[in-house]
Order: structure tokens, then C-alpha cells, then sequence
């Protein structure tokens, strides 16, 4: 091959399963072709050929990329070399497949989980139509806020896998009470509190990779300690939670409910606002107070 378009062309024609190469080449040398390959096609291997180079330019090729060297004055090891690298090739490919393989596994389990995560929340909203879609726009929300402060993608998908389970324990409230007009009982409203626990006893033994049940257990918990059910304060309440309780808040107070009207986005950034490091965490208000004053967010 007189030119490196020449070696281009050769490599796109025929495809080969290995490429023996002169380290002097008529317009350029070995290396440069080696460069062109690892570019083009880097899981080809490549033999470097020559009499003309020392050990020390070889092992560099090694480094680049050069599966082998062969010095001519020691042309025995090329027919190894060539074996070698052909069965080492054939490993890569193998791996290489297997590897994809397992990543579509992974992706079409990570499908069915998503799934099975909206329909156990689908649960909760069958049951209580005036609250249908809360779970996914506090998911919507946390992910948001959680995004606005920085977090890792990993904690993104930890605090929206448990927002969209939040609230699943409701499927332990009676019907009638979630759906009942007007005011309710302090009884009526010590079973609605009863939700977080509910949450926790259906999710802790789900092999989440991330704390779900305990996140979803804590997320109506406050900084103060007012909240339940164990009236835990400050950093005793897991991130996820503090994050959940802000978007919680906002999404129920900017909706209806069958014992009250909406009380609009305004108010419920009021609520958060007046009670900043008192009943909600100050780093978590901040961002959802950006979000929605700043970055024009909305809740679809």
C-alpha cells in the first residue's frame, strides 16, 4: 500500500482479522498505520514487522496499541504471535458479545421494574382518584430538585424510585376516608398517618440497591421533629426523605382535594419558604424555590 488513503481503503474493503505490518512503508511508516487502525478499527490486531527499528520503538507500538512486535532477525515468533492474537481477538469478541448481551438483559429488566413501579402506584391512585398523578409529579419535583443541587444520577433514580412508591401505603386507608368531603376526624386522620409505616411493611423486604422503605417510611418526618411517625429531626431523616417532604408538600398544596380546594403553587412556595430549616431543610427549599421562581418549572 503506497499511501495511508491506500491502507484506509484496503482495511474498509477486506476487513481483516489481523494486520501484519512493515514499520517502513513506501509514503509512511508503521505506526501511522497503527494509529490509523486503533482509530478506525481498534479491535483489530496488529503485528508490527520489522528489522529496521530497535526494541524500545517496538515496546512504544506495544503501548499504542500493537498487539505484538516481531523483529525480522526473529521471524519464529511470528507464527505464535499471529495464533495468539487471533485466539486473543476471538476472546475479546466473545466478551464483547456477552457483555452486550447482559446489557439488554439489564435494560429490559430495568423496563419491567419501571413498570412494576407505575402499577403498584397506579394502586394508590385507582383508589383515590382525586390524588391521581400526585406520586409521579412528586417524582417529577424531587428528581428536579435533587437535580438543581447537584446530586449524583445514582441518588436521582434512588429518590425518584421512592417517590413514585411514596405513597403506596394508602392502599391500607379505607376509600372512604381519602375520598371524603370536608373536614376529617382526628381518628379518620390518625389512619391516614398510618400510610408511611404501611409503606415501609410492603417495600422493606424489596432488594432495592438504594434505603427505599426507609425513605419512604421518613418522608413525612420534619427538621423540627413534628413530624411522624417517629419524630425524627435534622439529619436523622435520610437525604431522599428531605427532599421528599418539600416536593410532597408543594404537589398536595398546589392540588385539589376532596376536603379542600387547591391552595395554588404561590402558597405552597409561601409554606416552604416560612417554615425553611424549621419544618423543611434549607438547602432542599432553596433549590425548589429556584426551580420555580428561576427555571420556569411546572408540574405537567
Amino acid at each position: 500500500m503506497e499511501t495511508e488513503e491506500a491502507f484506509l481503503k484496503e482495511l474498509k474493503d477486506f476487513a481483516p482479522d489481523i494486520i501484519l505490518a512493515d514499520y517502513n512503508l513506501p509514503s509512511f511508516d508503521g505506526i501511522t498505520a497503527l494509529a490509523i487502525k486503533q482509530k478506525q478499527y481498534p479491535d483489530v490486531p496488529f503485528i508490527l514487522v520489522s528489522g529496521s527499528i530497535g526494541e524500545e520503538l517496538a515496546i512504544e507500538a506495544v503501548k499504542m496499541g500493537a498487539t505484538d512486535y516481531v523483529l525480522k532477525h526473529r521471524l519464529s515468533r511470528l507464527v505464535p504471535s499471529v495464533h495468539r492474537a487471533l485466539r486473543e481477538a476471538e476472546d475479546r469478541a466473545k466478551r464483547k458479545q456477552a457483555e452486550e448481551e447482559l446489557q439488554r438483559s439489564f435494560k429490559k429488566l430495568q423496563s419491567v421494574l419501571e413498570g412494576i413501579k407505575q402499577a403498584i402506584a397506579l394502586t394508590v391512585e385507582v383508589r383515590d382518584p382525586y390524588t391521581a398523578g400526585h406520586q409521579r409529579r412528586v417524582a417529577n419535583l424531587a428528581c428536579a430538585i435533587a437535580q438543581e443541587m447537584g446530586l449524583p444520577d445514582e441518588q436521582i433514580d434512588e429518590i425518584r424510585t421512592a417517590a413514585v412508591l411514596h405513597d403506596i401505603g394508602k392502599v391500607a386507608v379505607p376509600a372512604e376516608i381519602l375520598s371524603k368531603p370536608g373536614r376529617i376526624s382526628n381518628h379518620e386522620f390518625d389512619i391516614i398517618k398510618s400510610h408511611p409505616q404501611v409503606s415501609y411493611d410492603i417495600l422493606k423486604e424489596v432488594e432495592f440497591p438504594w434505603p427505599i422503605a426507609r425513605i419512604v417510611l421518613q418522608h413525612h418526618e420534619r427538621m423540627d421533629g413534628s413530624g411522624y411517625p417517629s419524630g425524627l429531626s435534622g439529619k436523622d431523616i435520610l437525604l431522599g426523605a428531605r427532599i421528599l417532604a418539600v416536593a410532597d408538600v408543594i404537589e398536595a398544596m398546589s392540588s385539589h382535594r376532596p376536603y379542600r380546594p387547591a391552595h395554588g403553587i404561590d402558597k405552597a412556595l409561601q409554606e416552604i419558604s416560612q417554615n425553611r430549616n424549621i419544618l423543611y431543610n434549607g438547602n432542599m427549599v432553596d433549590a425548589c424555590l429556584r426551580l420555580f421562581t428561576e427555571r420556569g418549572f411546572k408540574f405537567e
